[in-house]
């Protein structure tokens, strides 16, 4: 009797397609508190907003900003508001391209939102994915900000994300 054992190996090969997606998360944290300075000297109100926008992102993105229809009859008009963006109190995300702009006034509702942010590439820097902003915001000066010891009025401001 002939019994043959075969320790043959024999090559294969396996392959894989791997798609990954475009990847954005993007979160607004509203303050429960914002403290506001006056300044006596151009008639200006302010207030910062730490770490108000987080945004996670695989490739560039920029944010864009409008103001809402002002609620309260002395709110005044629409396009009161200025915001400028920060790099954020906690941020250690990647910081290379970003552009920040200061002073936007934020049009109308209804109008075509204002850049706020421009980020050229990912918000990854390695090991932390999250980008986060200070938004600073500004009512007054050549807007004249309206009755100052009336009840407090509410001016919404609406963000958006793109990635383009």
């Amino acid at each position: 009797m002939l019994s043959l054992i075969s320790n043959a190996m024999f090559a294969q090969s396996v392959n894989m397609a791997i798609t990954l997606n475009d990847a954005l998360t993007f979160t607004v944290n509203e303050p429960k508190f914002l403290p506001v300075e006056a300044d006596k000297n151009d008639n200006r109100i302010q207030a910062v907003a730490s770490d108000q926008i987080s945004v996670v992102s695989n490739k560039g993105y920029i944010v864009k900003a409008i103001s809402g229809i002002p609620r309260d009859s002395r709110a005044g008009t629409d396009g009161l508001v200025q915001v400028s963006s920060l790099i954020g109190t906690t941020n250690k995300g990647n910081t290379n391209g970003l552009i920040l702009e200061s002073d936007v006034v934020l049009p109308p509702a209804g109008g075509t939102p204002a850049t706020v942010i421009t980020a050229q590439n990912t918000s990854w820097n390695g090991s932390v994915s999250t980008n986060k902003f200070n938004i600073a915001y500004k009512i007054g000066s050549q807007f004249a900000y309206i009755d100052k010891n009336a009840s407090p009025s509410i001016i919404p401001v609406i963000f958006t994300v793109i990635q383009p």
